[in-house]
């Protein structure tokens, strides 16, 4: 689970930065690329999708968004990558109801729960 998170730390940055090169490459969903080396990170692998009614469940899928725990912020926060977190969420503070199946990272603290997106 750590490795998820080193991964994270180090693939989050280039979501936010821009080159100026960005239009030689093809825009993908769900994936980034280093504006510095260029690498490219599929980020579809870690998606959580719950599985379609009936078909079978393969023994190593998830059924849970992934979690961290923020031990200096006294928050647990959840995200799901290109899709929606997959869990039933309920008075999203500042969010309309019919909003709240978008959310894909959220975090809880005090016993509310906050939208990040």
């Amino acid at each position: 689970m750590y490795q998820f998170y080193y991964f994270l730390a180090a693939a989050l940055p280039a979501l936010a930065a821009s080159s100026s090169d960005d239009s030689k490459h093809p825009k993908v969903p769900c994936t980034i690329r280093s504006p510095s080396s260029g690498a490219f990170f599929d980020l579809n692998p870690i998606r959580v999708q719950l599985p379609e009614e009936g078909k079978k469940v393969p023994k190593d899928a998830r059924n849970a968004s992934w979690p961290a725990r923020g031990w200096d912020y006294g928050a647990n926060f959840t995200i799901n990558f290109c899709s929606p977190v997959v869990e039933e969420l309920h008075d999203v503070v500042g969010v309309e109801k019919s909003e709240w199946k978008n959310i894909a990272a959220y975090y809880e603290k005090a016993g509310k729960i906050y939208s990040l997106g």
